[in-house]
């Protein structure tokens, strides 16, 4: 959670990408909901964790397997992308 907060430096009102929703996934997603991110997007190929991902504050979910992140990611936020990875 500390990682999203002081590493990546999320702030409120930010757009957060969180690739893999493993373990440490999981904590960068609460972690930048801790820390007041508008919109964080979990990325993966598993529906399970994704499911999980949006109960720990993932506003989207793009499976990796079905679409092309990127391309998803640029959709949701109208071109800008995130501003933390």
């Amino acid at each position: 959670i500390g990682a999203a907060i002081n590493t990546g430096n999320v702030g409120r009102g930010d757009t957060v990408a969180v690739i893999g929703c493993g373990g440490v996934g999981d904590a960068a997603i609460a972690g930048s909901n801790l820390a007041g991110a508008a919109r964080i997007i979990a990325v993966d190929i598993d529906d399970r964790k994704l499911e999980t991902a949006q109960k720990l504050g993932a506003t989207h979910t793009v499976n990796s397997r079905e679409s092309d992140p990127v391309e998803a990611i640029r959709e949701l936020t109208g071109g800008f992308g995130a501003d933390v990875v």
